[in-house]
């Protein structure tokens, strides 16, 4: 499965070695095989995407360690 980092645009605040929570899920889940990963820590925000979905922010804040983290264009709706 390919994994692609997302550009950080905004560094996490204070503790960026946070410890990912079970709770943590992806931000979007599709139904290709790529994975858009934190910038910063590696977490995964958006899950098993296809080639032709996309997502509908410009931006998202890492639930893992609160680095914000910008998607490339193609994926952008």
């Amino acid at each position: 499965m390919p994994t692609i980092s997302l550009k950080v645009t905004r560094p996490a605040p204070g503790a960026a070695d946070r410890r990912t929570l079970e709770i943590d899920k992806p931000l979007f889940r599709g139904t290709g095989d790529t994975d858009y990963l934190c910038g910063n820590c590696g977490f995964v925000i958006a899950a098993s995407m296809g080639p032709t979905q996309r997502v509908i922010i410009d931006t998202a804040t890492c639930s893992a360690c609160g680095a914000e983290n910008e998607f490339p264009l193609h994926l952008r709706a």
